[in-house]
């Protein structure tokens, strides 16, 4: 039984770019230490492992027969997913997968069953639920000042793509194409601000970057709801400059307009009674920071997982059906979350 005094032990599988954040992270927290990591390519993990003091090892394997490992993050390809998830889970380790939970909606609830019937902890990493902005505008939302949400704008637009992707991402077997990479993340938000899932979505994208690729780099999803809300979620990452970066969210209200517009350092509330502003920068350290603790929070059954797993699986269920709007030109309706 794990001792709550203690920080739980943390193993990190695959040492790539988002796992360097949960590292920093990790590195300003006392409720969670980094004890192991892993990667296929085993000299990376041992530098890795020197430069974090923790032990290195090149198998999921070997890190998951390490006693001092409690609970597993996995910052693997989108491939990876489903069968790492039941590997963490059927190793009885708690297991925060990085978004998105698994390449399909059967993988997905194939992972949330492992959890469930272990009874662990699953979280995802849809990081931009913690970011100061997010958590703003869903207070704003919970206050009733804006009335109940009618329609949502999410905008994620920059030229990241232009540093280097990694192959992997660009190839729609290995990485489920921009819907469920990085789109997730948009659908994530629009669900939750709305207050329930989507029941439709219509997607068009652009080969902005090169005709060339095998994926949509720009991608506009619109999204539809039961209660007759609706959202349009717009993400990029071939834009240009390089160094661009462009971020929009707004919730319109029966009552008011909460928004947090490109270059503003906080989200604004207009309505009848007058604007209302808050503070909210967004800063990206503290997000990583705030999914940790929750995570920690939840694998010691002391609060709920933050994303629910049903909110991530719904996630995956629009992202597949965007990716199959984009095939077919068509809307594709959308069961409801499990």
């Amino acid at each position: 039984m794990t001792d709550h005094g203690m920080p739980l032990g943390i193993g990190i599988v695959g040492v790539g770019g988002i796992a360097l954040s949960h590292m920093a992270a990790l590195r300003t927290m006392t409720s969670a230490q980094l004890v192991a990591v892993c990667d296929v390519d085993a000299s990376r993990a041992a530098e890795v492992a020197h430069a974090e003091r923790c032990e290195g090892y090149g198998s999921v394997e070997a890190l998951l027969a390490d006693d001092a490992v409690e609970a597993v993050i996995v910052c693997t390809p989108n491939m990876t997913h489903e069968a790492l998830g039941v590997q963490v889970l059927a190793a009885g380790k708690h297991l925060l997968m990085e978004k998105p939970l698994a390449m399909t909606p059967a993988g997905a609830r194939a992972v949330a069953n492992e959890a469930a019937e272990r009874g662990l902890a699953l979280a995802v990493g849809h990081s931009h639920r913690f970011s100061d902005q997010s958590v703003a505008i869903r207070e704003v939302i919970d206050s009733g000042e804006i009335g109940t949400p009618r329609f949502v704008r999410v905008v994620m637009n920059g030229g990241w793509i232009w540093p280097g992707w990694q192959a992997w991402v660009l190839n729609p077997a290995l990485s489920g194409g921009h819907s469920l990479h990085n789109g997730t993340h948009l659908i994530d938000l629009a669900s939750w601000w709305i207050g329930e899932p989507a029941t439709s979505v219509f997607s068009v994208g652009q080969h902005a970057t090169s005709e060339s690729l095998e994926i949509y780099d720009y991608l506009v999803m619109e999204l539809g709801f039961a209660n007759g809300a609706s959202a349009v979620c717009e993400i990029s990452r071939g834009e240009r400059p390089r160094s661009a970066s462009y971020l929009e969210l707004t919730v319109v209200g029966t009552k008011g307009v909460v928004s947090r517009e490109w270059d503003a350092e906080g989200v604004l509330a207009w309505t009848d009674t007058g604007l209302t502003a808050w503070a909210a920068d967004g800063f990206a350290e503290r997000v990583f920071v705030r999914e940790l603790e929750a995570f920690v929070a939840s694998s010691r059954s002391e609060a709920e997982v933050i994303p629910p797993v049903s909110a991530a699986i719904h996630a995956v269920d629009v992202a597949a059906a965007s990716e199959t709007s984009l095939r077919e030109g068509r809307t594709i309706e959308i069961g409801a979350s499990v």
